[in-house]
Parts: structure tokens; C-alpha cells; sequence
């Protein structure tokens, strides 16, 4: 499910094509920082999901005694405030866009969608 939504976050970001997306995008230090925001929410996805993984692989007792327990939560605490972080982003993105949207183009008519 969070992979479905950071692909269509991303894909709203990659589809909005108004003037202040293209702004943020080329833009030096506001354009890199957006960029790194979604590669760092990309990667903490990755290794929220590798923790898991070595989790599962870990927990073969029914005693907890090398601490897995401690690992999933961890990894559940960063998926927590990376999904914050995701929900920001994405509504960021859809309020550039609507701005864009809402206001006239050059010959006074609304922009399409």
C-alpha cells in the first residue's frame, strides 16, 4: 500500500507541469531539497521493509533474546514519521498544482486539466 502511494505521489509531481512546479523544480536549493525529501522517504520505505524482512528471518524462538522485537518497532516509529512526511509532500504538490490550475493562462482563459 505505501509503495501504491509513493507512486502516485510521484507521479502527480512528475504530471503537474504549471509555472510554480516548474519553479520548484528548477530552482537550486528548494528544487534539490524537495528531491531529497522524496529520495529519503523513498529509502526509509526500502529499509523499513528490509527491517522487516530480517525480522522474520531473526524471530526463529519463542523467546525474543537478540532484541527483534526492538528492531520492528524501530522500523515501525521511522514509517510512522516517514509517512508524515510523505502526506506533507504530496499535499504540497497538489497545492502548487491547484494554485496552478486556478489561475488564468495568457489569453484569460482557466488552464485546462
Amino acid at each position: 500500500m505505501t509503495g501504491s502511494f509513493i507512486t502516485a505521489a510521484i507521479a502527480q509531481y512528475g504530471a503537474a507541469s504549471g509555472p510554480r512546479m516548474r519553479v520548484l523544480r528548477t530552482s537550486g536549493h528548494l528544487g534539490s531539497q524537495f528531491r531529497r525529501n522524496w529520495v529519503s522517504i523513498l529509502s526509509a520505505t526500502l529499509l523499513v521493509a528490509g527491517i522487516c524482512l530480517l525480522a522474520t528471518v531473526l524471530d526463529v524462538s519463542e523467546r525474543d533474546s537478540g532484541g527483534v522485537h526492538w528492531m520492528v518497532e524501530a522500523a515501525f516509529i521511522l514509517c510512522v514519521a516517514r509517512s508524515y512526511r510523505l502526506l506533507w509532500l504530496l499535499n504540497a504538490v497538489i497545492r502548487a498544482t491547484d494554485r496552478d490550475l486556478a489561475e488564468p493562462d495568457p489569453d484569460g482563459r482557466r488552464l485546462a486539466a
